[in-house]
This record gives structure tokens, sequence and C-alpha cells, in this order.
């Protein structure tokens, strides 16, 4: 071994002493990436960047959305904020007569980074409209036939609603042989 360190020395300059002491000195050695992961079950924030709707909305539309806050592991950014991922419209129900409220329950499927689809889980957005079934429970004890015309209020999620979700399973990473 002392030979190959001879010749590396030789090869790329580097003194016969500072070679000698990198091989019997293990604070001289050059430092190896560490493999580690950030855990399932990290939460991951993100804002939802299509605007939905109760009345337009269908189960099984797809919506975008983009990471708010880094996932990190000792303080490295393993994904960045803006990292782009996918969310489903799970059930939607505009709102009906009677004062019924719309509904509108959503998903979040998956962050993109690197190539790489990072399954999410544990983030179901549900929201219901303004419900009026108590007003129309009293118009419908004055004039029955108007109560079908009342009706409940839509949900309407806007563009920059934020959520959270968490990881499926353990994403894998590698820090940086000098720790950062």
């Amino acid at each position: 071994m002392s030979r190959i360190w001879l010749c590396a020395a030789a090869l790329f300059g580097v003194g016969l002493g500072t070679a000698v002491q990198a091989a019997t000195d293990p604070a001289m050695a050059p430092s190896s990436p560490i493999a580690t992961y950030v855990p399932a079950g990290t939460y991951v924030y993100f804002e939802i960047l299509d605007s939905l709707n109760s009345k337009l909305s269908k189960p099984g539309d797809r919506f975008r959305i983009r990471t708010t806050v880094p996932v990190a592991l000792g303080g490295a950014a393993v994904v960045p904020v803006g990292a782009l991922g996918e969310g489903e419209v799970i059930h939607a129900a505009r709102a009906r007569a009677a004062g019924k409220a719309g509904e509108l329950i959503l998903a979040a499927r998956f962050i993109e980074h690197q190539g790489r689809k990072i399954a999410l889980r544990g983030f179901h957005f549900a929201q219901t409209g303004t419900g009026r079934t108590d007003e129309a429970a009293l118009v419908g004890l004055i004039a029955v036939p108007v109560v079908l015309f009342i009706g409940g209020g839509d949900v309407d999620v806007p563009v920059g609603a934020r959520g959270q979700a968490k990881l499926v399973a353990d994403l894998p990473y590698v820090l940086p042989a000098d720790g950062n």
C-alpha cells in the first residue's frame, strides 16, 4: 500500500511527507459522502397552483402543487422550495337544493425532484361550502316550492392555498463529505 501512495505522491506532486501522513492519519484521509435518508412521515409543505371548485371539479382531476419549505436533513435541502408535484380531486359535489353545501376532497399524490416522483400521503384537503339548510328548512315551513331553489355554497380553493402532506417512504439522500 505504501508503494501506491508513493506513486500517487509522485504523479500528483504531493509531498512525500503529506502522502505518508495521509496514509497513516485518519484525520488527513479524504472524507467520503454519508448515505442517509429523510424518514417516512416527514411533512412536506406546499401550495396549490390551480384554482379548484366543487362545481367544476370532478373526481380524478389532477392539479399542480409546489413546495413552499425545503425538505431538509441536517441543514441540507434534500428537496428545495419550488419543487413541483401533483394532487388529485378525490370527491367533488356541487352545492345542492335545500341548502346542501358543496364538497371537495383533495389528496396530494407526489412531488418531483431530480427526475424522481416522491410519493405523498396523509393530506386530505376536505372543505365544505357554506350550508344553508337551516334557512331552507325555515323557508320550507312557509312555502314548500321555494326550498328547492335555495342552494348551499360551493367550495372554492384559490391558487396559493397551502397544505401539507407526509412522505410515504424514506427518502434516500447522500450528505456531502464535508457535512454540508
